[in-house]
């Protein structure tokens, strides 16, 4: 700790892995995956958008009958990542092809650009060379997103592709011109990606 660089944060770290331990690691991931799915499940409750990520998706066959077993023999009460597709809090999503089809005029892009209006930014990209025709959306479940702020941000998806379906042929151009201006200044905000600006 005594070198070039201060160590502030290597002691900082140090005190998180002791006071919070295993266990205390296991509840944060636990709670990002239970909010991540949340998130996944309301999406596609909507049949709006269809989520590309699968952590909200329960394991078959074998895996999934044992590991429920095993829940229900250990007295486990509460849901756990467990009995789900194992992966990230990461949830990745599109809009479905129902909506693309009724609503041919809504680009996925404009969902992007409503909500960094309203505070979030959450990224529309195209998937890797062999797949580039695809756009999805993404958004990493941090672990200081609390139930309210993930009601919020579902509200405010629910509420701007509402907005879309209503103004099909809206002009988005000058919201578009103004946040690549805005993003220009710096990638290392785009980073922190998924959390709203308070």
């Amino acid at each position: 700790l005594n070198f070039s660089r201060p160590g502030a944060h290597v002691i900082a770290q140090y005190y998180n892995l002791i006071h919070l331990g295993f266990k205390g690691y296991r509840e944060i991931m636990e709670n990002c995956l239970s909010n991540a799915r949340l998130l996944s499940k309301s999406l596609e409750a909507t049949s709006w958008y269809t989520c590309l990520s699968e952590i909200h998706k329960p394991k078959s066959g074998v895996a999934g009958v044992i590991t429920g077993a095993k829940q229900t023999v250990a007295g486990i009460e509460t849901e756990s990542s467990a009995g789900y597709i194992a992966g990230l809090p990461v949830v990745s999503f599109r809009l479905s092809d129902s909506f693309r089809k009724e609503f041919p005029n809504v680009k996925q892009e404009s969902v992007s650009l409503l909500l960094r209006a309203r505070q979030w930014i959450i990224p529309n990209y195209a998937l890797p060379p062999n797949e580039n025709q695809t756009e999805i959306l993404r958004i990493v479940i941090r672990e200081s997103m609390s139930l309210d702020l993930l009601d919020r941000l579902i509200s405010d998806i629910v509420s701007v592709t509402e907005n879309l379906m209503e103004q099909q042929d809206a002009d988005l151009s000058a919201l578009k011109h103004k946040s690549a201006g805005h993003a220009g200044g710096s990638q290392s905000k785009q980073k922190d990606s998924e959390q709203p600006t308070e």
